[in-house]
Protein backbone atom coordinates (compact mmCIF):
# COMPACT_ATOMS: atom_id res chain seq x y z
CA UNK A 1 0.00 0.00 0.00
CA UNK A 2 1.25 3.35 -1.00
CA UNK A 3 0.27 7.14 0.06
CA UNK A 4 1.27 9.88 -1.62
CA UNK A 5 1.56 12.81 0.83
CA UNK A 6 2.74 16.22 -0.23
CA UNK A 7 6.45 16.72 0.03
CA UNK A 8 5.09 20.21 2.54
CA UNK A 9 3.01 17.51 4.71
CA UNK A 10 5.25 14.54 4.90
CA UNK A 11 6.96 14.96 7.94
CA UNK A 12 4.14 16.91 10.21
CA UNK A 13 1.78 13.89 8.75
CA UNK A 14 4.46 11.21 10.05
CA UNK A 15 5.15 12.42 13.46
CA UNK A 16 1.26 12.61 13.99
CA UNK A 17 1.54 8.85 12.43
CA UNK A 18 3.56 7.79 14.70
CA UNK A 19 2.53 9.82 17.57
CA UNK A 20 -1.02 7.91 17.57
CA UNK A 21 0.69 4.89 16.82
CA UNK A 22 2.45 4.94 20.05
CA UNK A 23 -0.28 6.07 21.91
CA UNK A 24 -2.16 2.53 20.51
CA UNK A 25 0.85 0.54 21.54
CA UNK A 26 0.89 1.84 24.98
CA UNK A 27 -2.72 1.31 25.79
CA UNK A 28 -3.23 -2.10 24.23
CA UNK A 29 0.18 -2.97 25.71
CA UNK A 30 1.88 -3.82 22.52
CA UNK A 31 5.48 -3.35 22.72
CA UNK A 32 5.05 -3.86 26.59
CA UNK A 33 7.96 -5.80 28.66
CA UNK A 34 6.66 -9.34 29.09
CA UNK A 35 7.86 -10.87 32.65
CA UNK A 36 10.28 -14.54 32.19
CA UNK A 37 10.27 -16.81 35.11
CA UNK A 38 13.81 -16.24 35.40
CA UNK A 39 13.01 -12.95 36.74
CA UNK A 40 12.63 -11.50 39.51
CA UNK A 41 11.66 -7.65 39.95
CA UNK A 42 12.05 -5.80 43.65
CA UNK A 43 8.38 -5.87 44.94
CA UNK A 44 8.15 -9.59 43.59
CA UNK A 45 4.97 -9.25 41.71
CA UNK A 46 3.57 -12.59 40.46
CA UNK A 47 6.59 -14.91 42.12
CA UNK A 48 5.20 -18.46 43.97
CA UNK A 49 6.92 -19.78 47.46
CA UNK A 50 8.59 -23.36 46.31
CA UNK A 51 10.68 -25.78 47.97
CA UNK A 52 14.12 -27.15 46.90
CA UNK A 53 13.16 -30.27 46.66
CA UNK A 54 11.61 -28.78 43.04
CA UNK A 55 14.93 -28.79 42.26
CA UNK A 56 15.59 -32.51 42.93
CA UNK A 57 15.58 -33.84 39.09
CA UNK A 58 16.13 -30.66 37.23
CA UNK A 59 19.76 -30.16 35.76
CA UNK A 60 19.46 -27.09 33.17
CA UNK A 61 20.80 -24.13 35.19
CA UNK A 62 21.15 -20.51 33.71
CA UNK A 63 23.02 -17.90 35.96
CA UNK A 64 23.11 -14.28 36.17
CA UNK A 65 24.63 -11.73 37.64
CA UNK A 66 24.56 -8.13 37.94
CA UNK A 67 26.83 -5.76 40.34
CA UNK A 68 26.73 -1.87 41.14
CA UNK A 69 29.36 -0.13 42.80
CA UNK A 70 27.64 3.47 44.36
CA UNK A 71 30.05 4.40 46.34
CA UNK A 72 31.43 8.57 45.34
CA UNK A 73 33.81 8.36 42.13
CA UNK A 74 34.01 4.42 41.36
CA UNK A 75 34.23 3.53 38.10
CA UNK A 76 32.29 1.00 36.05
CA UNK A 77 33.49 -2.09 36.98
CA UNK A 78 32.41 -4.57 34.20
CA UNK A 79 36.11 -6.48 34.96
CA UNK A 80 34.24 -7.25 38.33
CA UNK A 81 31.07 -8.77 37.43
CA UNK A 82 32.78 -11.03 35.28
CA UNK A 83 34.75 -12.09 37.47
CA UNK A 84 31.93 -12.79 39.95
CA UNK A 85 29.84 -14.46 36.88
CA UNK A 86 32.69 -16.45 36.43
CA UNK A 87 33.30 -17.72 39.99
CA UNK A 88 29.81 -18.89 40.49
CA UNK A 89 29.92 -20.43 37.26
CA UNK A 90 33.14 -22.13 38.19
CA UNK A 91 31.26 -23.31 41.50
CA UNK A 92 28.20 -24.78 39.63
CA UNK A 93 30.20 -26.55 36.96
CA UNK A 94 31.80 -28.04 39.64
CA UNK A 95 28.63 -29.76 40.25
CA UNK A 96 29.00 -33.27 38.00
CA UNK A 97 24.58 -33.09 37.54
CA UNK A 98 24.21 -29.83 36.53
CA UNK A 99 24.93 -28.35 33.27
CA UNK A 100 25.40 -24.33 32.56
CA UNK A 101 23.12 -23.04 29.39
CA UNK A 102 24.01 -20.04 28.10
CA UNK A 103 19.90 -18.92 27.08
CA UNK A 104 17.37 -18.46 29.78
CA UNK A 105 14.90 -20.29 27.57
CA UNK A 106 16.95 -23.72 27.93
CA UNK A 107 17.18 -23.63 31.80
CA UNK A 108 15.06 -25.69 34.01
CA UNK A 109 16.10 -23.13 36.72
CA UNK A 110 18.27 -19.95 37.20
CA UNK A 111 20.51 -18.77 40.01
CA UNK A 112 20.21 -14.79 40.05
CA UNK A 113 23.08 -12.81 42.26
CA UNK A 114 22.40 -9.31 42.83
CA UNK A 115 25.72 -7.44 44.37
CA UNK A 116 25.91 -3.96 45.49
CA UNK A 117 29.44 -2.39 46.89
CA UNK A 118 28.07 0.88 48.93
CA UNK A 119 30.19 3.68 51.26
CA UNK A 120 28.97 2.66 54.82
CA UNK A 121 28.82 4.94 57.59
CA UNK A 122 32.54 4.24 58.84
CA UNK A 123 30.88 2.78 62.36
CA UNK A 124 31.81 -0.48 61.99
CA UNK A 125 34.88 -2.80 62.38
CA UNK A 126 37.28 -4.19 60.01
CA UNK A 127 36.09 -6.56 57.41
CA UNK A 128 37.55 -9.88 56.68
CA UNK A 129 39.10 -9.00 53.05
CA UNK A 130 42.60 -7.56 52.66
CA UNK A 131 41.31 -6.00 49.58
CA UNK A 132 37.93 -4.11 50.99
CA UNK A 133 37.53 -0.90 52.16
CA UNK A 134 36.84 -0.32 55.77
CA UNK A 135 33.82 2.13 55.20
CA UNK A 136 32.51 -0.07 52.07
CA UNK A 137 29.28 -2.50 52.20
CA UNK A 138 28.77 -5.12 49.92
CA UNK A 139 25.22 -6.52 49.98
CA UNK A 140 24.26 -9.76 48.05
CA UNK A 141 20.97 -11.55 47.33
CA UNK A 142 20.76 -14.71 45.43
CA UNK A 143 17.89 -16.05 44.48
CA UNK A 144 16.95 -19.42 42.60
CA UNK A 145 13.82 -19.52 40.96
CA UNK A 146 12.20 -22.15 39.12
CA UNK A 147 8.84 -21.98 36.21
CA UNK A 148 6.18 -21.54 38.37
CA UNK A 149 2.58 -21.36 37.67
CA UNK A 150 0.94 -19.60 34.12
CA UNK A 151 -0.44 -16.68 34.60
CA UNK A 152 -2.95 -14.98 32.50
CA UNK A 153 -1.10 -13.54 29.61
CA UNK A 154 0.24 -16.75 29.15
CA UNK A 155 4.31 -16.56 30.85
CA UNK A 156 5.11 -18.50 33.93
CA UNK A 157 5.28 -16.85 37.05
CA UNK A 158 9.04 -17.37 38.97
CA UNK A 159 8.75 -19.86 41.92
CA UNK A 160 11.39 -18.95 44.35
CA UNK A 161 12.71 -22.55 45.64
CA UNK A 162 16.00 -21.10 47.86
CA UNK A 163 17.50 -16.97 48.75
CA UNK A 164 19.77 -15.65 50.87
CA UNK A 165 20.67 -12.27 51.18
CA UNK A 166 22.78 -10.21 53.66
CA UNK A 167 23.24 -6.40 53.76
CA UNK A 168 26.56 -6.37 54.51
CA UNK A 169 29.30 -9.55 53.89
CA UNK A 170 32.18 -8.15 54.84
CA UNK A 171 34.11 -9.57 52.11
CA UNK A 172 34.40 -8.34 48.80
CA UNK A 173 31.93 -9.32 46.00
CA UNK A 174 33.49 -12.22 43.91
CA UNK A 175 33.78 -14.03 47.73
CA UNK A 176 30.14 -13.47 49.04
CA UNK A 177 28.88 -14.49 45.83
CA UNK A 178 30.44 -17.69 45.61
CA UNK A 179 30.37 -17.95 49.09
CA UNK A 180 26.68 -17.77 48.97
CA UNK A 181 26.32 -19.98 45.62
CA UNK A 182 28.57 -22.70 47.33
CA UNK A 183 25.71 -22.50 50.28
CA UNK A 184 22.94 -22.75 47.83
CA UNK A 185 24.55 -25.79 46.08
CA UNK A 186 25.62 -27.93 49.81
CA UNK A 187 21.78 -27.06 50.16
CA UNK A 188 20.72 -28.73 46.52
CA UNK A 189 23.05 -31.86 47.01
CA UNK A 190 21.69 -32.76 50.44
CA UNK A 191 18.56 -32.42 49.09
CA UNK A 192 18.92 -34.79 46.39
CA UNK A 193 20.57 -36.99 48.21
CA UNK A 194 17.37 -37.54 50.00
CA UNK A 195 15.11 -38.25 47.40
Amino acid sequence: MHFWIGSRFKRPALYALSSVLLLLASTLGIGAQTRNWWTVTVDREDTEKGKLQDLAARKRVYVTVTFSDTRPNSPLNNPEQNDILESVKEAISLQKDLKIVTFPEEAEFAVIVRLSTGQGNGDRGPNFSLNLETEAEVSIDVIVVAPGGRLPDGTRAPRIVWEASSPNTQVEARSAARFTVDGFLWELKKARAKR
